[in-house]
């Protein structure tokens, strides 16, 4: 019986898009996305200031700076974690009515798509004016951190899937890769949002942690900065640890986010590959959960490649590339949405603290590490000091 369903369906339908749900069906749950999307952020097109994000911004004036920092900016406030919180926090609260849920189901195409469209952002380019060390280490750390945490969650017996996705934001110092590898993974919601709290909090422990330690080594502020970007990441949070030494260090981390930034997308590219390779050598383990039924290559990932190489090449024009960011906000934003929406309190603390002990294990040793080999650099002379 079943059988004969399938067939009268394949015959019936004009194209993939007959998978989808009908706009009817789906319209509820994308209202509900869009109306938590523009009243969390400052949207482009929609001039609304009553938003989460003009909030968070009134409230960073009333606590003034910290170390020229805003303070929730330090907590990772932006377009993508706005309307999660929000999202969560109604969610949990209220619920979520049934007829929502198919129109949240579209996460599972907002993701690709802004993933495909971030790929401008990302201009190698940019980072060449750093020199040659600067960018080797920021590249070389990156994927040591990775490396790293992926062979430590055995040892801390962290689920593969919530491992992959804190070795992907610690590696690159962007909670948002996590977010990003969700769909490669196949992670849950709740591993997701505990292992980005996790980056999160290690970068507000190393933000206080790395000034004090670099203070031993005496390092020239410009390599403050340096270490700073490598080993705290997380844009404001790396600047709050530059700030603390010094005001020429803050400048240098600004100078120095360009070559972390650039090469993200080389972070999860290298994590998702890792796991996917794994998960075909072992295709029996059940310990080896990560990209499981992904059989093949995602074509989606492969437009992105394609469409980063390009705007490596400098063939993306920059009104282009500010046009699709401004897409890459709202995708991003009723994505979001929709994944607060879906999780709750019991999904992340299902995940358990032994991912938050990996981050904070592996985060500090790198960031030894890291110290020992920017002091060998400036000794040898690599590093000018």
């Amino acid at each position: 019986m079943a059988g004969g369903v399938i067939t009268i369906y394949e015959q019936t339908r004009k194209s993939f898009l007959s998978s989808l749900y009908s706009f009817k069906v789906v319209l509820p749950g994308l209202l509900a996305m869009l109306f938590i999307a523009v009243f969390s952020n400052n949207l482009p097109g929609v001039p609304n200031p009553f938003t989460l994000e003009n909030l968070f911004r009134w409230l960073d004036g009333v606590i003034g700076p910290l170390n020229h920092q805003p303070f929730f900016q330090i907590l990772n406030s932006n377009f993508v974690w706005n309307p999660l919180l929000m999202g969560f926090i109604i969610g949990n609260i209220f619920g979520v009515p049934h007829c929502w849920k198919r129109g949240l189901s579209y996460i599972h195409i907002l993701m690709p798509l802004g993933i495909i469209m971030l790929a401008p952002h990302f201009m190698i380019g940019h980072a060449f004016k750093l020199g040659f060390w600067p960018i080797a280490l920021c590249a070389g750390f990156m994927l040591l951190t990775a490396t790293a945490t992926l062979l430590l969650a055995k040892l801390f017996k962290v689920d593969d899937r919530q491992a992959s996705i804190i070795a992907g934001g610690l590696s690159t110092g962007d909670p948002h890769a996590g977010i990003i590898l969700m769909p490669l993974i196949k992670a849950k919601g709740g591993q997701v949002i505990n292992a980005s709290i996790g980056v999160i909090g290690f970068g507000l422990i190393s933000m206080l942690l790395l000034p004090g330690l670099a203070g031993f080594f005496d390092f020239p502020q410009t390599y403050i900065g340096l270490a700073s970007v490598i080993g705290v990441g997380n844009g404001h949070q790396a600047l709050y640890a530059a700030y603390e030494s010094g005001y020429e260090a803050g400048r240098y981390a600004l100078w120095f986010d360009v070559g972390r930034h650039v090469i993200m997308p080389a972070g999860f590219l290298y994590v998702f590959i890792a796991m996917f390779i794994r998960k075909l050598r072992r295709p029996d383990d059940p310990k080896v959960q990560a990209t499981r039924g992904i059989d093949k290559f995602p074509v989606w990932l492969g437009v992105f490649i394609c469409a980063w190489i390009l705007a490596c090449l400098h063939l993306f024009k920059e009104p282009a590339h500010h046009a699709i960011f401004n897409m890459v906000q709202w995708d991003f934003s009723l994505a979001a949405a929709a994944l607060g929406l879906s999780i709750s309190f019991k999904d992340i603390a299902a995940a358990g603290v032994r991912g938050f002990i990996l981050t904070i294990v592996t985060g500090i040793l790198r960031i030894a590490l890291l110290l020992a080999v920017i002091a060998v650099c400036v000794k040898a002379g690599l590093l000018q000091a």
